[in-house]
């Protein structure tokens, strides 16, 4: 299914079929979600913070976030890790996947990071917070017990 962009709407029925079109989605999600037998997802959050003036032009970025607040699930962020001088030097050498404008953007956007936070999300099915917050509880305290000397962790 495809999805429209909200903008452009300038009627109310217009608005109610977007409506109508990402509850379908929705539903159709959470099937898939189900017969997968999922009962929580770790994913990907954009990370370390973005360099002032990038954000903005990196929208796209944030895609991993914008699903789950379409979707209306629980979801939370938590970091894991710090950026480090070793990921510094791997940055460098990043062409990206498509060597494209946006890989070049992103490298610049994240230059200069090290001791910055590195993320995950947690995500459960509506109504389950409590499986996103436990989740997350495990998540930090499996970070906790392997980063104990990381004077960057926020955890300590």
């Amino acid at each position: 299914m495809v999805l429209e962009t909200t903008q452009g709407i300038s009627s109310v029925q217009e608005l109610w079929r977007h409506h109508t079109a990402v509850e379908t989605y929705r539903q159709e999600f959470i099937a898939l979600w189900r017969a997968l037998a999922l009962d929580a997802l770790i994913c990907p959050i954009l990370g370390p913070a973005l360099t002032i003036g990038y954000p903005g032009q990196l929208t796209s970025a944030v895609s991993y976030t914008i699903l789950y607040n379409l979707l209306d699930f629980p979801a939370g962020v938590l970091p894991v890790t710090t950026v480090t001088s070793e990921d510094e030097e791997a940055l460098k050498k990043y062409e990206g996947h498509y060597k494209d404008p946006w890989d070049k953007l992103l490298k610049k956007a994240v230059a200069d990071s090290v001791g910055l936070p590195v993320a995950v999300q947690c995500v459960a099915l509506p109504w389950q917070e409590e499986q996103c917050l436990r989740l997350m509880k495990e998540v930090e305290t499996l970070t906790k017990r392997e980063k104990p000397d990381n004077p960057g962790c926020p955890h300590k």
